[in-house]
């Protein structure tokens, strides 16, 4: 399965909470982080949480489960994360390309 999350639904500072849960002697370990649901009203963009009333937070949120430290995959993937954005060449500092800005050019390295 495949999960798409979308840069609006991602606050600028996420409510991140850690779950654990033991199921037949086993604890296992999950990382949730919490979207926000992005709205127009009367032409403003707001974002926020999804509450129907006090007390009844009803907002989406993504949790990565692991059996085993969590946190192996999570360094991989802010190690991946900083290839990526790690300048290589001086044209990184230059204004990004239309293919670039569309999503349309091949992932680095």
């Amino acid at each position: 399965m495949r999960v798409n999350i979308y840069a609006e639904e991602m606050p600028d500072e996420p409510r991140i909470e850690i779950i654990t849960k033991e199921i037949e002697g086993h604890a296992f370990t999950g990382l949730r982080i919490y979207l926000e649901l992005p709205a127009t009203v009367d032409g403003q963009q707001y974002q926020g949480p999804f509450i129907h009333r006090p007390g009844d937070d009803d907002s989406a949120a993504i949790t990565f489960w692991g059996k085993r430290d969590l946190r192996v995959t999570l360094r991989r993937a802010l190690e991946l994360l900083d290839a990526h954005y790690t300048p290589r060449h001086p044209s990184y500092l230059t204004r990004p390309t239309a293919e670039a800005q569309a999503g349309t050019t091949e992932p680095r390295g």
